[in-house]
């Protein structure tokens, strides 16, 4: 992960839904996470995530075997069939037993439009068997917002683990904290994709939920997420040590920030470690 002042994106990312779906297979899950994104011409956005955060007690194997072998394919079926853009599973590093499912729609319109996607004639069709859930117990733990993706960067390996970052700002920050993270995008991630490995990166705002005081967000209001090749990765960049040189991309980005008015705008408020376990975009 990173400190509280490295959260930062690129620009708009909406091409045409064929497009995203390509692009897309280069990211976590995810998202980066999972499974991500890239919007530009918005010919069909803005693009849309929708984050199902879970506790699972019981037998989680059963689980994750259910999800992967019954789950993803229907949710796959309905990618084909227009019905979303994409899913994904991820599972916490530090906590087992939580998960995080990236629902992801290519438009307000797609995800507005009536469907069907885990139902018996949807499953029947796929000659799936439906899964033992008496074996597990799932608790949804926080709301069920959408997120709309306002930057992204991909290289050219999916992202293995990704770093999910969360962070608060004003009513009157938004433009602050998508400016800043497209900046970190082109100045930071961008420059070193072809040096570290399934490093991919996507920013979003929150688009559903408000709560706010004196204009300060009460709540989580925008995310990042770093992907990496492997949990080894993530670590190494984590630890501290003794010899760290500067950073040349981000002292050039401090700079760039600075002089722009884009500093002092929101606040980290945590910072975890997902793996990516399946998804329709591989």
């Amino acid at each position: 992960i990173r400190d509280a002042q490295e959260s930062r994106g690129l620009g708009d990312v909406y091409k045409r839904q064929d497009k995203i779906k390509i692009i897309m297979k280069n990211i976590l899950c995810v998202f980066l996470l999972m499974p991500l994104f890239y919007l530009g011409a918005q010919d069909e956005g803005p693009y849309l995530i929708r984050l199902h955060v879970v506790e699972v007690e019981g037998n989680i194997g059963a689980f994750m075997k259910a999800n992967r072998e019954y789950y993803k394919p229907l949710a796959a079926k309905a990618v084909e069939d227009g019905k979303w853009a994409g899913w994904q599973m991820t599972r916490s590093v530090t906590y087992p037993s939580r998960f995080i499912f990236f629902h992801h729609f290519s438009s307000p319109e797609q995800y507005a439009a009536p469907s069907s996607i885990w139902g018996s004639n949807e499953a029947k069709e796929l000659g799936l068997e439906q899964p033992d859930g008496s074996k597990w117990e799932m608790t949804t733990l926080r709301d069920t917002d959408l997120w709309q993706v306002n930057a992204a960067i991909f290289d050219n390996e999916p992202s293995k683990y990704f770093v999910m970052n969360e962070f608060k700002f004003s009513y009157t920050d938004r433009k602050k904290f998508i400016d800043n993270n497209r900046a970190w995008g082109e100045m930071i991630v961008k420059p070193q994709l072809e040096s570290i490995e399934g490093y991919n990166w996507v920013c979003a705002t929150l688009v559903t939920a408000g709560n706010y005081v004196n204009q300060e967000s009460q709540i989580v209001n925008g995310i990042s997420f770093d992907g990496f090749a492997s949990i080894e990765d993530i670590l190494h960049r984590r630890s501290y040590k003794e010899t760290n040189e500067p950073n040349p991309y981000f002292q050039k980005f401090q700079k760039y920030v600075s002089e722009n008015d884009l500093t002092d705008f929101n606040s980290a408020e945590s910072s975890s470690i997902y793996q990516d376990l399946a998804s329709t975009f591989n």
